[in-house]
């Protein structure tokens, strides 16, 4: 299974505070477009969805404003909290934003020739930060995948149960999980033919022992 398109993610000049960072996923290293948050400071990141935009942003903020913004953490799709990076892939990103497509194919076959290249799709990033409200516009472009079926792009990047956690954790964990239950199993398979072939060692001690006395 490989990626027709290869996604690249351009973010907006958007100010940041001081030790958030926002970056996206290089795309020679990864064909899904995804986007790496990172927080080095003591206070945690909120990303919203943007079902909370008009609730959050406003020209002129009412007097419960402020309460909302206060009860983000409630609300929050995902938290970045000191030095644990998050990543967002277009699952995460789509889940954000209803608007947003995932317009990739993945495929075993590569796409025809006649294929059109997707329109590029612009959306942004709901964030709450300190008691301020931040709006990070992102695009997210399509080029057609010419290394198709030949390992071109990392493994998918997968953020849906491990919010604010690193990638590591989100991809190794799964397989440990499966190794240990291999293991496991072969142990127990083992050890139940160790006792079969003790219990028959056994019989035949007794047996032969039976046979002596007669």
């Amino acid at each position: 299974m490989d990626e027709w398109y290869i996604e690249t993610i351009t973010v907006g000049s958007v100010p940041l505070p001081e030790g958030i960072s926002i970056h996206p996923c290089p795309p020679e290293v990864e064909t899904q477009g995804c986007l790496k948050l990172a927080n080095n400071t003591e206070t945690i990141l909120y990303i919203m969805s943007l079902n909370y935009k008009d609730i959050l942003v406003m020209q002129t903020p009412d007097p419960k404003w402020k309460l909302r913004v206060n009860m983000a953490h409630e609300a929050a799709s995902y938290l970045v909290s000191s030095n644990r990076p998050l990543y967002l892939n277009m699952d995460a990103l789509t889940d954000l934003d209803g608007n947003l497509l995932d317009k990739n194919v993945q495929a075993v076959n590569p796409p025809p020739e006649s294929v059109s290249i997707p329109s590029p799709q612009s959306s942004e990033l709901l964030l709450v930060y300190d008691g301020q409200v931040i709006e990070v516009p992102f695009t997210v472009s399509y080029v057609l995948n010419k290394d198709f079926g030949h390992g071109s792009g990392a493994s998918q990047v997968s953020t849906e149960n491990v919010p604010a956690t690193e990638i590591a954790s989100a991809t190794v964990t799964p397989q440990a999980v499966v190794s240990q239950a291999l293991a496991e199993r072969s142990t127990v398979i083992m050890i139940g033919l160790v006792g079969v072939a003790a219990l028959f060692v056994a019989g035949w001690l007794a047996w032969r022992r039976v046979g002596q006395q007669k």
